[in-house]
């Protein structure tokens, strides 16, 4: 299941990085041994300006240059930091060498669904002034590396799509947070389709296993999707049923437009076809049928000239 919860966080960090640049994750640091970076992306200028409705906050801020995101779903220790630190000094070699100049060290952030109290302590992270509630930079700018608790991050849309990758209990705060923006919103279209994935990627005889809080997630999410969907197919039947009224009163229309034609000997009028389907919304098709047919060609004409005919 954390392996499931894993793909989850890189998958949604990935799809909102893409939006506003290059993304990809598992990238493979050459070394002596297997490292991976869980999420390297490489921002496009162009794209970030593209989508002003990111919202100024951390994931914009994160978004604005390149950089490596870890992801916690426990809180790392000093040798889980310093094995961060050592693939991003390996990652930025291997990135010189390919590029054959100097480059700026990579920003590095790393998101923790609780709180690493001896990380923060040991190597003097400050609560960061510029930023939200728990986000905490390096002491000295020259680091260029944020952490960020994310059981500490103020409930509020800026940061919806990262309170995701917390604890469950602080999963399932987003998700309903998710579920209540409006249909259109960006954040829906990145992180539902994941997290609609991963409910019902887990076994229904496996549920019962998990921790209640996880589980209470997954059922809450399926729920989520079930109601949402059934809304949708609702929604597409209405709108088909409008559809099909709409063809039938165009039908309506055009028969009795050409008895009308074929009575006054003319094709009708702009007004007078105007006027006809008002008729037929108003008075309704006994009404107009029984006039077009039964008025003389006279009585007919000033009936559809008429705004108050009955």
């Amino acid at each position: 299941m954390q392996f499931r919860l894993d793909q989850l966080s890189k998958n949604i960090l990935r799809d909102f990085f893409v939006l506003v640049g290059a993304a990809e994750t598992e990238v493979e640091v050459p070394a002596g041994d297997a490292q991976r970076i869980d999420v390297w992306h490489v921002p496009d200028p162009e794209l970030l300006r593209a989508h002003p409705e990111i919202e100024p906050g951390l994931l914009r801020s994160m978004a604005a240059e390149a950089g490596m995101v870890e992801v916690f779903s426990a809180a790392p220790d000093t040798a889980e930091f310093h094995d961060c630190l050592r693939k991003r000094y390996q990652w930025h070699h291997t990135l010189e060498l390919r590029t054959e100049r100097r480059l700026d060290l990579p920003s590095a952030w790393l998101l923790s669904a609780g709180r690493p109290d001896g990380v923060l302590r040991d190597f003097g992270f400050v609560q960061d002034a510029a930023g939200p509630e728990g986000l905490y930079a390096a002491p000295a700018p020259g680091w260029r590396i944020h952490a960020v608790v994310i059981a500490e991050l103020p409930r509020v849309r800026s940061t919806v799509l990262l309170r995701l990758l917390g604890s469950p209990r602080v999963r399932r705060a987003a998700l309903r947070d998710l579920a209540a923006l409006p249909e259109e919103a960006w954040e829906r279209r990145v992180a539902l389709p994941w997290l609609v994935r991963l409910s019902f990627e887990v076994p229904e005889e496996l549920l019962p296993g998990l921790p209640s809080e996880e589980r209470d997630f997954i059922m809450e999410t399926r729920e989520w999707y079930e109601q949402w969907n059934a809304r949708r197919m609702q929604e597409a039947k209405e709108a088909e049923e409008r559809a099909q009224q709409r063809g039938h009163e165009r039908g309506r229309l055009q028969m009795a437009s050409r008895i009308c034609a074929n009575r006054l000997g003319r094709p009708l009028t702009e007004a007078e076809t105007a006027a006809l389907a008002e008729r037929l919304e108003r008075l309704h098709e006994d009404r107009v049928s029984e006039v077009v047919l039964s008025f003389s060609v006279e009585a007919l004409g000033g009936w559809l000239a008429d705004p108050n005919a009955t």
